[in-house]
């Protein structure tokens, strides 16, 4: 299957619309079997196939498309895994979640300007439902969170980047590099003057805690 970038604006307008019209938790069962119909519909239109075969997407069909689209497309396939999830298709939920957990890891570090500059909250959003847990080894959902991690650290939002990190953590099959890496990036927190911390969602008294706490883990292992 080959993805031609040029082919693929209108078909994404498509599926934002598609997207925006996904009914919430209450609704009737109906209303999701109509707008999976919606999505896929508009995703196959996307990649000029049929509803039927996107079954075969692979990652490296999506791996030719630029930042902006990719993201896009990932939010679209999350909601389709989603649809599909709650629709009782598990199997092609969890090839879905793959799909979206991918094209977001690929554009987390991207500098958007407009609206998917929000990709880290769509992956986080994903990796905390049940798709996560069907679709991905928990190493992998680590993985994902070890990446949110680097991200948020990378751009001063610390209490996002604990969230990420004890996530991580949680999830590792093998912890001991997370917790030495946890308790560095706590290191360097506490060298910066408090009102800074405050103001970057994680006041000192809760760093020197979180840093206590990891401590104790690595000494306990």
């Amino acid at each position: 299957m080959i993805i031609q970038n040029q082919h693929l604006e209108k078909a994404l307008n498509d599926l934002e619309s598609a997207y925006e019209s996904v009914p919430g938790e209450g609704h009737e069962y109906e209303d999701d079997e109509i707008a999976l119909s919606i999505i896929e519909r508009a995703l196959a239109d996307a990649l000029r196939t049929s509803p039927d075969l996107l079954t075969l997407l692979d990652p490296t069909d999506i791996e030719p498309l630029d930042h902006r689209l990719k993201a896009r497309a990932g939010r679209i396939l999350a909601v389709r895994a989603i649809l599909l999830y709650r629709l009782g298709h598990h199997d092609l939920c969890a090839h879905s979640t793959r799909l979206a957990v991918q094209a977001f890891r690929d554009t987390l570090a991207y500098r958007f300007d407009d609206e998917d500059r929000y990709v880290a909250n769509h992956l986080h959003q994903l990796l905390m439902r049940n798709v996560a847990a069907i679709a991905l080894r928990p190493h992998e959902i680590a993985d994902s969170y070890e990446q949110l991690f680097d991200y948020y650290a990378g751009i001063d939002l610390y209490d996002r980047a604990e969230d990420m990190l004890f996530h991580a953590i949680e999830l590792s099959d093998a912890p001991h590099d997370l917790i030495e890496r946890g308790i560095a990036f706590y290191d360097e927190l506490q060298q910066l003057d408090r009102r800074t911390l405050q103001t970057r969602g994680l006041p000192l008294h809760e760093v020197n805690e979180s840093r206590r706490e990891l401590v104790d883990q690595l000494q306990s292992q």
